[in-house]
């Protein structure tokens, strides 16, 4: 054997070597608890609690000590915690404003104004821009007739023409080219530039959004004048008014769940669709006035 096929059979043994480490390594991941859905005070307990005890350790030999410290934070990054159940410990004995400080579950955080002199409320758009009015009924609010006609046209559009990319770039002002969509679980999120865009509950939010400012663009004269926060927060109330799921056209429900987050259960209220299960809009039941 030559010194080349030497060389190259000694690297493609260190390529597998290497290829079998991460897999292993990624046999140990925990999804449910890394990346996207760790949890902050979790990790934080742990390391905390990792350094308590190779701090011991090291008392008697420092080497040793260091040792299990890297060992307690490889398994804190793969699997998320290091002392089993502690997700639940922590929803147990924690005190609930802890564990909302450090929830990263997105259940509707309300929208913040960038201008606050301005008056904003996301009903008086919607009914300025004649999105809205009262149902036939009288004792509640419903899509008006042409709205609902245009923005479910407008869906269908971009389903079928494949323009939601360009459609989203001509809402933020972006080049379409430089955006990418990711669907994690059920949420949907738009990044630019590798900076997150943007992040809806489901695919089937995200067309309702886009479709909804496309329609909403040529509604109300102000559009273009209001913040983002504020478009945001205008799109997403709108949601709440959806008879028809964006995704698969079936119809939507209209109630409260308890869902689970990484540190607690919060109740919230949601629009569902009923065939296909996309959720359409999601809020923290307790920043609504329901």
């Amino acid at each position: 054997m030559t010194t080349t096929d030497s060389q190259t059979s000694e690297t493609s043994q260190f390529n597998d070597q290497g290829s079998i480490g991460a897999a292993i390594f990624e046999s140990l991941r925990q999804p449910e608890y890394t990346g996207e859905n760790r949890c902050g005070l979790c990790t934080i307990l742990n390391v905390i609690i990792a350094a308590t005890i190779a701090g011991l350790v090291g008392l008697r030999s420092p080497s040793g000590g260091l040792f299990f410290f890297l060992l307690f934070a490889t398994t804190i990054y793969f699997r998320g915690y290091l002392i089993p159940y502690t997700p639940e410990l922590t929803k147990r004995y924690f005190p609930d404003w802890i564990l909302a400080y450090f929830d990263h579950h997105e259940v509707g955080t309300p929208q913040q104004s960038t201008s606050p002199a301005v008056e904003y409320d996301p009903e008086i758009v919607l009914r300025e821009a004649g999105a809205i009015d009262r149902c036939e009924s009288g004792t509640d609010l419903c899509l008006t007739t042409d709205f609902k006609r245009d923005l479910y046209t407008t869906i269908t559009r971009l389903k079928t023409d494949g323009t939601e990319r360009s459609a989203l770039a001509s809402v933020l002002d972006v080049d379409a080219e430089n955006l990418d969509f990711v669907e994690y679980g059920e949420a949907f999120a738009a990044f630019f530039d590798d900076q997150k865009a943007g992040q809806w509950e489901s695919r089937a939010a995200f067309l309702a959004d886009v479709a909804a400012a496309d329609v909403l663009s040529d509604r109300y004269d102000s559009w273009a004048e209001l913040p983002p926060p504020e478009r945001g927060g205008v799109l997403g109330a709108l949601r709440v008014f959806l008879t028809e799921c964006p995704s698969c056209g079936g119809p939507v429900s209209f109630g409260r769940e308890t869902v689970e987050s990484c540190c607690r259960e919060v109740e919230v209220v949601a629009v569902t669709c009923e065939s296909c299960g996309a959720r359409v809009f999601e809020q923290n039941a307790g920043l609504l006035n329901l």
